[in-house]
């Protein structure tokens, strides 16, 4: 064989090497970015650097905290397998395994962002609590930091191995400034309620409440469904058992006294003159919603308050608690209509507490169309409705 055409032949052969070496990189690498598992190892030595790994302490950092992870955990992320093209069993890390954890510590390390509370001053919107960036733990690409960190420890590494948590910025919803961008730029309305004297876990599930709906930005055309926006309801979310009206009986259930939430929001929806597309009074009437026959009661999957942002820019719902008054301030643009509100009147009021009320709303648009709601109510007696106590004392 000619010189020339050895080198030649050589050169094809480390190029081909050099590539194949590439795409075993390259799919190892994607694989583990797509939370799948690598199957490919690049030779023996990641199966004793992985053996090492399981022997050492690991850390994984931020720019705040260590977070110090104990061999014995680091030990059920690596699992032997069987190599396809060799026959030989190897080790790996499988990334599943490690999003586990990983889901696990970022309870501690993620911080929700913090949205901007507003309020009117001289006829113009005013930041009274500025936002505040919230931080969530990237998953995806911290097991792919995992994955690199573990399979590069030597017998050279130091005894605890130091793995970066990737975390992202979270940026509110709320800020003075995406609100004046967004066209919401004034006081369209207010609701507000009275809890004074509930419970003590009536009124947590009320604060906690009250937040998870403290922000909600609609656009132009979009509509709000109570339940949708609320969530679970439960241990996990941060409520506490109180009494709800079910099945013809005051019983205890998580997130007792939502309904405060839900009547409030209603009220500013209401006096705001937003269509309100789905609206049920209580079965009996509940000294927290005076006036009777201004109320809107929920229940996820049986019953939601609903309405829609048919104004021409975005709307802003906030809460806020002082004392033990509850209000939601609904911001946007005015469109020019006028809303009028009757009542709500009470009538044939029965002895045992059972009443109707009736609750008039009309609005007059831009264009002169005119529009009127009736809102009615049916309250049975409470005496219907067995339970340890009167909602009504």
């Amino acid at each position: 064989m000619k010189p020339t055409i050895a080198k030649a032949v050589i050169s094809i052969f480390v190029l081909g090497v050099v590539f194949i070496f590439g795409q075993i990189v390259y799919y190892n690498k994607k694989l583990a970015s797509m939370g799948k598992e690598p199957r490919i190892a690049l030779s023996g030595q990641l199966t004793a650097n992985l053996n090492i790994a399981m022997e050492n302490k690991l850390t994984f950092k931020t720019e705040t905290k260590h977070i110090a992870v104990e061999p014995a955990e680091v030990k059920k992320w690596v699992e032997s397998y069987t190599r396809d093209y060799t026959g030989k069993r190897e080790l790996r890390v499988n990334p599943a395994k490690v999003s586990l954890f990983l889901k696990k510590i970022s309870e501690t390390t993620d911080a929700p962002a913090v949205n901007a509370r507003l309020t009117m001053f001289d006829g113009k919107i005013s930041e009274f609590q500025p936002s505040k960036n919230g931080q969530k733990l990237n998953i995806p690409v911290t097991v792919t930091n995992v994955i690199a960190g573990l399979g590069q420890i030597s017998r050279t590494s130091q005894q605890t191995s130091i793995i970066d948590l990737s975390i992202d910025e979270v940026e509110p919803a709320v800020t003075l400034d995406k609100v004046n961008k967004l066209g919401v730029n004034e006081l369209l309305a207010r609701g507000e309620s009275d809890f004074g004297g509930s419970p003590k876990n009536r009124t947590h599930n009320i604060i906690v409440g009250a937040k998870q709906f403290n922000g909600i930005i609609l656009s132009p055309g979009e509509e709000f469904s109570f339940n949708k926006l609320l969530g679970a309801i439960d241990a996990s979310t941060g409520y506490l058992p109180e009494l709800v009206i079910k099945s013809g009986k005051l019983i205890p259930e998580y997130g007792g006294g939502l309904c405060q939430v839900s009547t409030t929001i209603f009220r500013a929806a209401n006096e705001a003159g937003l269509p309100i597309l789905e609206r049920r009074p209580h079965a009996l009437p509940v000294r927290y919603y005076n006036p009777q026959g201004y109320d809107a009661t929920i229940y996820p999957g049986v019953t939601d308050l609903r309405f829609k942002n048919d104004t021409p820019a975005h709307i802003l719902i906030q809460s806020k608690i002082t004392g033990s008054k509850l209000y939601f301030e609904i911001y946007g643009t005015k469109d020019g209509r006028q809303v009028t509100v009757e009542g709500p009147r009470q009538y044939d009021i029965q002895k045992n507490g059972a009443l109707k009320a009736e609750l008039i709303r009309t609005v007059v648009y831009p264009d002169g169309q005119t529009k009127k709601d009736v809102f009615k109510s049916s309250y049975k007696a409470p005496g219907l409705f067995p339970t340890v106590r009167n909602p009504l004392e």
